[in-house]
């Protein structure tokens, strides 16, 4: 796999940023949490422990199309308690997704960017778009 390359950057940085004029959603554990403001963002990030059903979902969406940031504590592998942030979209062109592990400190900083609408940086980040399920 690897790290995102000239492709990332030149045919998909448009859809990979949130949209300024979507509403937002927000899932915790698998609950929609409505309203919601940042401050619950940002409890529900400090909220995530290593459980299965411990996530936390930024979603907009419009039509068909979608763009989404999570985040979760992995539960295995070399990262095992790291939080793991992705993002993904389906902007006409497919379906993308792409993830980075770290601290919680840059989960936080990542959900943040995207409420407040900040260009988002998506430096280590690792294309996971081939681990997808097709469409049925």
């Amino acid at each position: 796999m690897g790290l995102f390359s000239n492709f990332f950057q030149k045919e998909c940085s448009l859809g990979a940023q949130p949209h300024s004029g979507w509403s937002w959603s927000l899932s915790v554990n698998g609950l929609s949490v409505t309203p919601f403001d940042w401050e619950d963002i940002a409890r529900a990030l400090d909220g995530l422990g290593p459980h299965d059903d411990s996530f936390v979902i930024l979603e907009q969406r419009k039509g068909r199309d979608y763009w989404f940031i999570q985040s979760a504590v992995a539960l295995a592998g070399p990262h095992t308690g790291e939080y793991v942030v992705g993002v993904g979209w389906n902007d006409g062109r497919g379906k993308h997704y792409i993830e980075r592990c770290g601290g919680a400190g840059r989960a936080v900083d990542m959900f943040r960017a995207a409420w407040q609408g900040t260009p988002l940086d998506f430096s280590g980040f690792e294309d996971q778009s081939d681990q997808l399920p097709g469409d049925s």
